[in-house]
């Protein structure tokens, strides 16, 4: 089931692909962005992961963070996303027990619509590293959840197709927005 903004975060402890723990609450006091992908080796979450890596050093400066989550393995995620330096934090969790409880979705008319409609973007994630493989979750529909500094998810995105990520303005204005101001954006369908 869909979470609706603003609530609390939905706390979750795990480790990284590099089995450094992590713990979501943690990181009360800052932003976070808490991304949710298919799988390590899919080329519309690899070009996204470039563009967020691209973005995260001056995101840095205004106190944001980063965790991205994938359906694969740890040793998946090193060999796909990691073997390029990402600086956040990479969660794999092939159980998708934090996906079940963010309410990420799985569809196959959404995977449908983005191989027919999104072929660019395959080209452009293909060229950042990552190449289709076989995956018992290819229908996980991506997600996105912007959390303030008070640990409250304050917007949140579920993907229309399986590249379909909150728009990088969105998330510009609430990295921008003053500390605890943040309010959700409504998304038109």
């Amino acid at each position: 089931m869909r979470l609706q903004a603003p609530r609390a975060i939905i706390d979750f402890s795990t480790k990284d692909v590099f089995g450094e723990p992590i713990q979501l609450s943690a990181f009360k006091g800052k932003k976070v962005m808490l991304c949710f992908f298919r799988d390590a080796a899919c080329p519309f979450c690899n070009f996204r992961v470039y563009e967020l890596t691209h973005r995260y050093k001056e995101w840095q400066k205004d106190n944001v963070e980063v965790i991205a989550v994938f359906s694969s393995t740890n040793d998946e995620v090193r060999n796909y996303v990691a073997r390029h330096p990402r600086p956040f934090r990479l969660v794999a969790d092939p159980d998708l027990e934090i996906y079940n409880r963010y309410g990420v979705e799985h569809s196959s008319f959404a995977l449908f619509k983005a191989l027919l409609f999104k072929l660019p973007r395959i080209f452009m994630g293909m060229k950042k590293g990552g190449y289709p493989s076989k995956n018992p979750n290819v229908k996980l529909v991506p997600a996105d959840f912007l959390i303030n500094e008070k640990g409250h998810i304050v917007d949140c995105w579920y993907g229309r197709d399986t590249s379909d990520h909150m728009p990088m303005k969105q998330v510009q204005r609430f990295i921008q927005a003053p500390g605890a101001k943040n309010h959700t954006v409504k998304r038109v369908a």
